[in-house]
């Protein structure tokens, strides 16, 4: 499908209805959009859609254990570091 589309004076196009709604977009939708090689990208953001992929590739993984163990390595590089910000 290509659809032409007009920029106002304020930076805002409109997405053609067919479009919208082949896509699911509707009010207050988010998009991301992303600029690669002097191209525009909006890509529809399903914020459902992305928790579920998380919970598939991160099933069986012990995600708390690796959070405490990239905090603890985030405060031992901030103690070495920044050694006037250590308590005491």
């Amino acid at each position: 499908m290509v659809e032409i589309v007009e920029v106002d004076k304020s930076g805002r196009i409109v997405l053609p209805k067919r479009l919208r709604d082949e896509l699911g977009i509707r009010e207050r939708t988010r998009l991301i959009i992303v600029k690669r090689d002097g191209r525009l990208t909006m890509t529809p953001l399903d914020v459902d859609e992305m928790a579920r992929r998380l919970e598939a590739e991160l099933e069986g993984v012990e995600v708390e254990k690796i959070a405490a163990s990239i905090r603890r390595e985030i405060n031992a590089k901030i103690a070495r570091e920044h050694p006037e910000l250590s308590a005491g």
